[in-house]
């Protein structure tokens, strides 16, 4: 004898349920061998191929009489499970999205993984959501592979107030990706994916959310965001924009951007982009890939100029707001600043605190250069630079982000390195005011756009009977912030998502005394319960029990021909061509 190692030929006839704990454990068939031979090894050859692979699935929890024989297994139809909701279920279907995996926090600690693809047949699609050592199959499957999924749990979950039902894996679920033997007698068709342009989505986007495709090139930087879901778990936000031959678009994506710039996904990129597109809180259409879809490079061709990087436009601070308004809506999306002036006025930094305890912090200041103020935000972490600086210093900005609230443009700094004290020398000698201007009582035909400190005395004449008198609130900010799932809720002002507060608004028509002109009126928070009389709990309480429009009726009784003093500020109202008066304060 040499000594040598006999070696044992191969059962092939394991084969088969080698691929299967291959795929339900998210490992290659040769990583399962290699398991096999070393089962083998460590048990001194005793035991034979079958007893090595059954010590194997054993170590991972699996039994291995649950690698089914599926000659005589049936398989249903996707309507049929979608309908049915039995508990255990096997389908068969394609692969028509696919979502990363993503790492979370189980309530006893322990770290988890899970990813989600949806499959469809002819009739219907459905979510299955892969757990921890299944996740991996996520990265194994593409666009239009077979899936062929037996023991399936359905679940029926919540999502935007929608019932869903989704399948979820178990220890004892099998899944093959494009099974060789595929002898079932549910027919998969491929799927077509047809892709829409930037134009059509924006004319055709009628309900609230619609499925879309789109191919485009990214023309703004990526830069994430971290914020805090109300449940303590972080999440991390990046919006950029894309442009095709018809139009640009805002994109986001709600998970971590990290992989998809190691695959090139970046600005001049070529990308594919699955997702919902809804309106966004200002109207504009947008496309979110939150729990709905993904983003991949693409290798179409698209007519497009050569794309330069916009360097920053430099503007003094009393020309931002006019350079702003003049820009097209495609160009206000991407619009970056530099700017420099003096700290007129230090707010200060103020915390806000979630429901589970997260703290989050909102930095501000005024700005002004000679010709103008302007309001500069900062948050969390960067908040703390108005901190270390004082009334006087002077501030450089770079790649400023201009945001647009219902009144006023505001300066949004995205990270601490876009602004820094410069020396204060080239402002020495400067007259820069920052006075409150003294209150002046005009008539409604005398009021300008734009108009601060005025104050009316007029009569209410009506109520605006369309109306809903409450919306979902910022507490930092106030401002109105939109629903993206999960009873999650947020705050573009603040990017962040946030716990909403609800708040009161109620416009009204005024004239004056004559009643010669007339002007709508709009309150918002305390001028709001002042004006109708009621605190916000009231007014949510008889909303609840008899409907906003019996408690408008109510109200509209209630202050119908009285006199009141406004103090506020006027804004010409461009969507309807008129002017729109904003009560700061009831006497």
């Amino acid at each position: 004898m040499n000594g040598k190692k006999e070696e044992n030929p191969r059962d092939e006839s394991i084969i088969e349920d080698v691929k299967k704990l291959a795929n339900l454990l998210g490992k290659s068939e040769d990583e399962i061998l290699s398991l096999i031979d070393k089962k083998k090894d460590e048990m001194g050859g005793l035991i034979n191929d079958y007893g090595a692979l059954s010590g194997v699935a054993s170590d991972f929890g699996v039994r291995i009489s649950e690698l089914t024989d599926e000659k005589n297994i049936s398989f249903s139809n996707i309507k049929d499970v979608l309908d049915r909701r039995e508990i255990s279920v096997n389908v068969i279907g394609r692969v028509k999205r696919v979502f990363p995996v993503k790492d979370f926090q189980r309530k006893d600690g322990t770290a988890g993984k899970v990813a989600r693809i949806i499959i469809a047949d002819e009739t219907g699609e459905i979510p299955v959501v892969l757990w921890d050592a299944h996740s991996e199959i996520s990265s194994r499957v593409k666009f239009n592979d077979i899936v062929r999924l037996i023991k399936g749990n359905t679940k029926v979950s919540s999502f935007n107030n929608i019932e869903r039902v989704e399948i979820n894996l178990t220890t004892f679920s099998i899944i093959d990706i494009n099974p060789e033997n595929n002898d079932a007698k549910i027919k998969i068709l491929e799927i077509s994916e047809r892709i829409q342009t930037i134009k059509e989505i924006k004319e055709n986007l009628k309900d609230d959310k619609m499925p879309v495709c789109v191919v485009g090139r990214i023309i703004s930087d990526i830069e994430g965001s971290e914020f805090e879901r109300v449940d303590g778990s972080k999440g991390v936000r990046s919006p950029f924009f894309v442009e095709d031959e018809t139009g640009t678009i805002r994109i986001t994506v709600w998970d971590d951007m990290k992989d998809n710039k190691d695959k090139g996904i970046n600005f001049g990129c070529v990308v594919k982009v699955r997702g919902i597109a809804r309106r966004g809180m200002f109207g504009d259409v947008e496309i979110s890939t939150n729990s709905a879809g993904n983003i991949e490079k693409s290798n179409a061709k698209l007519n497009l100029p050569e794309l330069k990087r916009i360097s920053a436009l430099s503007l003094k601070t009393g020309e931002i707001s006019d350079k702003y308004e003049t820009l097209s809506e495609d160009e206000k999306r991407i619009f970056t600043l530099t700017t420099k002036g003096i700290i007129k006025k230090n707010l200060g930094v103020k915390e806000f605190e979630g429901i589970l305890g997260n703290v989050g912090k909102i930095g501000t200041f005024m700005l002004n250069d000679g010709t103008g103020n302007i309001r500069v935000v900062l948050w969390n972490d960067d908040a703390d630079f108005v901190e270390s600086v004082s009334e006087g210093d002077a501030v450089e900005i770079k790649k400023g982000k201009i945001k647009k609230g219902m009144e006023y443009c505001e300066i949004h700094i995205r990270k601490r390195s876009d602004i820094n004290l410069i020396d204060k020398k080239e402002f020495a000698g400067m007259d820069i005011p920052f006075l409150k201007s003294e209150v002046v009582e005009k008539k409604i035909s005398e009021l300008s756009d734009g108009d601060r400190n005025v104050k009316l005395v007029v009569q209410i004449a009506d109520i605006d009977s369309n109306q809903q008198l409450t919306y979902p609130s910022c507490p930092t900010c106030n401002k109105k912030v939109m629903n993206v799932g999960n009873n999650e809720w947020y705050c573009e002002r603040c990017g962040a998502t946030v716990e909403q507060v609800p708040k009161l608004m109620i416009r009204l028509i005024a004239s004056d005394i004559n009643g010669e002109e007339q002007i709508g009126v709009i309150f918002f928070g305390s001028n709001a319960e002042k004006i109708m009389g009621k605190d916000i709990c009231e007014i949510l309480n008889l909303s609840g029990e008899s409907g906003e429009q019996v408690v408008i009726d109510k109200v509209k009784t209630e202050i119908l021909g009285s006199v009141r003093t406004i103090t506020g500020h006027a804004k010409f109202n461009k969507n309807f061509a008129n002017m729109v008066f904003y009560a700061d304060e009831i006497e």
